[in-house]
């Protein structure tokens, strides 16, 4: 996570990309506002979009976890065996004060950085956008995921939002994913 920047975006895809296939994205966004309640307040006219508080010890620790286990990440990106598909991973964008995380589909690993096009719509940076080529190096990678046969693999910080939700929203994203957070 980025110091020293007052706000940051964090546009959480809940798996947005698998995501690509059916062409709509549900995704959350992370700011520095404050929840009053514990939970995330929504944004309004943007549905699946929440704002959560920049100092959050779970979203740290997801982040932190991801980048454990980020080895594994890799090893599977370049064995891409049977079943397993949908590989993404999430890195903040910088622009100016703010900051924005976003789901990138990765084409390759190189053996030194990733390659591949972001797969979200930038919501508060202006200096990237949806399909755009980019380069990540492995110390940048917020959150990874992929889809083994059908199951969530990764995807860190989206598991903490969605521990959020209540149950009538959880009912309603499973409704709409292609798979079951587990």
């Amino acid at each position: 996570m980025m110091e020293n920047i007052p706000v940051k975006s964090f546009f959480i895809a809940l798996i947005t990309a698998l995501l690509c296939t059916t062409g709509v994205s549900a995704a959350e966004e992370e700011t520095g506002a404050a929840p009053t309640t514990g939970r995330e307040a929504t944004v309004p006219g943007r549905p699946g979009f929440a704002r959560v508080s920049d100092n959050d010890p779970q979203m740290d620790r997801a982040v932190e976890n991801a980048q454990k286990t980020l080895a594994f990440f890799m090893a599977a990106v370049r064995a891409k065996k049977d079943g397993d598909t949908a590989f993404e991973i999430k890195k903040g964008f910088v622009d100016g004060d703010k900051v924005e995380h976003l789901w990138i589909k990765v084409a390759s690993f190189d053996g030194k950085n990733f390659h591949g096009k972001i797969d979200n719509q930038p919501i508060d940076v202006n200096n990237a956008h949806s399909g755009q080529r980019v380069t990540v190096a492995p110390q940048d990678v917020d959150d990874w995921m992929f889809l083994k046969d059908g199951k969530l693999i990764g995807a860190y910080t989206t598991r903490v939002l969605y521990a959020r939700l209540s149950p009538e929203e959880k009912a309603q994203y499973d409704k709409q994913a292609e798979f079951k957070i587990q």
